[in-house]
């Protein structure tokens, strides 16, 4: 069954979300019950390239923030920027929008 590209997979033993955000058609945020920072999800296109066997969820890969500032809440602001190395997906959260690096 494919993977639905709009439906990050928020319910992954241990990664459950709370308070899923969109920022972009490719970039997710939530909350998990035991972080003070958020967690992200960003449809990768390297990993949506690969065939459905060799990947978890489709292009979807979670990357936690705990090195990163919480700058603040709502809206929005973390420092420093978000590189995915998987695709050189890379930039900013402030006042609650995604800014490309």
């Amino acid at each position: 069954m494919p993977v639905d590209r709009t439906r990050p997979p928020t319910e992954w033993p241990g990664l459950e979300t709370i308070g899923l955000t969109k920022l972009t058609d490719d970039i997710y945020y939530g909350w998990l019950e035991h972080e003070s920072n958020p967690l992200f999800w960003h449809w990768c296109p390297t990993y949506a390239a690969l065939p459905e066997e060799k990947t978890v969820s489709g292009g979807w890969v979670g990357a936690g923030t705990g090195a990163h500032t919480l700058v603040s809440r709502e809206p929005l602001h973390l420092e420093p920027s978000l590189l995915w190395s998987c695709c050189g997906t890379h930039g900013f959260v402030r006042g609650g929008a995604w800014i490309p690096a």
